[in-house]
């Protein structure tokens, strides 16, 4: 009896341990060779500002229309 208590108590404290930490990053997965990336529009991405933000694994970056016309993407 006294073992399954420990048993018990470690497997609780084991789940509670993984409650409180943040979820893990989910890896990305590779494109298969048969799936065509998603096509955007660079103006509907954009809007009217020319610029929006996107947050990949914790970092952000801005992604711009240039004056000429470019893409640039900076961290």
């Amino acid at each position: 009896m006294r073992i399954i208590r420990i048993t018990f108590c470690i497997e609780q404290r084991s789940a509670m341990k993984a409650e409180t930490q943040p979820p893990k990053a989910q890896p990305e997965l590779p494109l298969r060779s048969s799936e065509a990336p998603r096509a955007l529009d660079s103006a509907a991405l954009l809007g009217t500002k020319g610029e929006v933000e996107i947050t990949h694994q914790g970092e952000t970056y801005r992604l711009r229309r240039t004056r000429q016309g470019k893409l640039i993407l900076t961290k």
